[in-house]
């Protein structure tokens, strides 16, 4: 009779840690595909942030001294002149965002397409998943102003999600950030 109880203890002990592992095994998974997602949100969000800094930058860079190079600015576009590729011809620089029937293609109903425009060309795209894209302008001392020949630092506000979810959830990543281009000091 004993050695039925201990049978029907080892199964019982054996059913519970079987259960454990596979439980365990099912959240390891979970936290593996909503730690990819995360990793994909962040990259995407590193390479536009790169592109954004390294554009703003080089803003009025070897602009003529009369011209100033913001073109056109408001909370969601911008347009500069810039030799973006140091080749020695000004180019026309554009950012902007679309609405979201631009990204209809993505899960997420609140992603919207950020372009970057360079001389004019066809749209393409410079990122997906942005939700949110603002430039505040500032003067020399910090002010706010809506005047382009003022306008000294830019303040930029990014927020990206992922453009699929995982459990009814989308990956999020804010960034927020000052720049204030050397170039500009020259107008």
């Amino acid at each position: 009779m004993s050695s039925h109880l201990n049978l029907i203890g080892s199964i019982i002990i054996g059913g519970l840690v079987l259960l454990m592992m596979v439980r365990f095994n099912s959240s390891l998974s979970e936290t593996s595909k909503e730690q990819t997602l995360n990793a994909l949100t962040i990259e995407n969000s590193a390479a536009i942030i790169r592109l954004i800094e390294f554009d703003f930058n080089r803003m009025g860079l070897r602009v003529a001294m009369n011209t100033n190079p913001i073109i056109q600015a408001d909370s969601t576009r911008i347009t500069f002149l810039s030799d973006i590729d140091s080749n020695g011809v000004v180019d026309t620089l554009r950012y902007f965002l679309s609405d979201t029937t631009a990204a209809g293609f993505t899960v997420n109903p609140r992603d919207r397409i950020l372009y970057r425009l360079v001389n004019h060309q066809t749209q393409r795209d410079a990122a997906l998943g942005v939700t949110h894209f603002r430039i505040r302008y500032l003067d020399s001392l910090g002010y706010t102003t809506t005047n382009i020949a003022q306008m000294r630092t830019f303040e930029i506000r990014l927020r990206l999600e992922s453009i699929a979810p995982y459990d009814q959830r989308y990956s999020s990543f804010y960034w927020e950030t000052r720049i204030s281009p050397p170039n500009l000091d020259r107008f």
